[in-house]
C-alpha cells in the first residue's frame, strides 16, 4: 500500500539535539504539520487496526517481564474490540495502569478499580500529563503507544514522552506504512540505543504497525 510511496519521498534530515533520534525529519515542500500530505494518500483497507496488528501488539505487551505503566496517545481510534486501547487494556497485568490520552471523551473507558484512567487532552500538554503520572506515584512509562495526529511534529511531540521511559521500555507507533509522522520518525531512530522492528509493511491491506525497545 503506502510502503513504496515512502521510499519515493524525499526526507530532509537536521541533525539536532533529540534524544534518540540521528536526525529531525522534514519532508521539503511539504507541511510537516500535515498528517495526510497528497502523497501519502492512498486507498484505505477495510480496517484500520487489523487482526494481525492486535496480535503482535499483544505479544510485544505480554513479552515484558514488567509493566508497570502503559501509555497510550490516540484511544481507540476505531471501535473498541477492533482498537489497539483493547489489547492494552485487556492485557495489562493486575498491578498495572493504563493511562489514555486523547483530545476526545474516552471516559467510559475508565475503570479506577483496575488502574484504568483516560484523559481529555492534547498530547502537547506533556508536563501536565507527567504531573498526573506523578499525582498516582508513577515515575516511569514501560510501554508507550503512539498513535494520535500522525504529522511529523506531533509524532516528534510525542516522542518526546520518552524522557519517562524506563530503561526496558518499548515504543510502539501504528501507520508506519502510509503516515509520514510515525514512518520518518521511526526511521530516524537511533539503532545504537533501539532495537527497531517494522511489521506488516509489504502487505496492501495494513497501515503498518512498528516497535522500539531500548537496548
Amino acid at each position: 500500500m503506502g510502503q513504496n510511496l515512502m521510499k519515493k519521498i524525499e526526507v530532509k534530515k537536521t541533525y539536532g539535539n533529540i534524544p534518540g533520534l540521528k536526525w529531525i525529519p522534514s519532508v521539503p515542500g511539504r507541511n510537516d504539520e500535515d498528517a495526510f500530505p497528497e502523497t501519502f494518500k492512498t486507498k484505505k483497507p477495510p480496517r484500520e487496526f487489523t487482526d494481525r496488528d492486535q496480535d503482535i501488539l499483544r505479544k510485544k505487551l505480554l513479552g515484558m517481564d514488567h509493566c508497570r505503566c502503559i501509555v497510550e496517545i490516540g484511544v481507540c481510534r476505531t471501535k473498541y474490540p477492533l482498537s489497539s486501547s483493547s489489547i492494552l487494556i485487556e492485557n495489562k497485568s493486575d498491578f498495572g495502569y493504563y493511562l489514555g490520552i486523547d483530545i476526545e471523551n474516552r471516559s467510559f473507558l475508565d475503570n479506577i478499580n483496575k488502574k484504568i484512567y483516560t484523559f481529555r487532552m492534547n498530547s502537547i500538554e506533556k508536563f501536565k500529563f507527567f504531573n498526573i503520572m506523578d499525582s498516582l506515584n508513577i515515575r516511569e512509562i514501560d510501554f508507550l503507544f503512539i498513535d494520535g495526529v500522525h504529522s511529523i511534529n506531533m509524532v516528534l511531540n510525542d516522542w518526546e514522552y520518552t524522557e519517562r521511559l524506563s530503561p526496558h521500555g518499548i515504543i510502539g507507533f501504528h501507520d508506519t506504512n502510509v503516515h509520514p509522522g510515525p514512518y520518518f520518525v521511526f526511521d530516524a531512530l537511533d539503532e545504537k540505543m533501539y532495537k527497531k522492528e517494522k511489521y506488516f509493511e509489504d502487505l496492501n491491506d495494513d497501515w503498518g504497525i512498528s516497535f522500539a525497545t531500548k537496548i
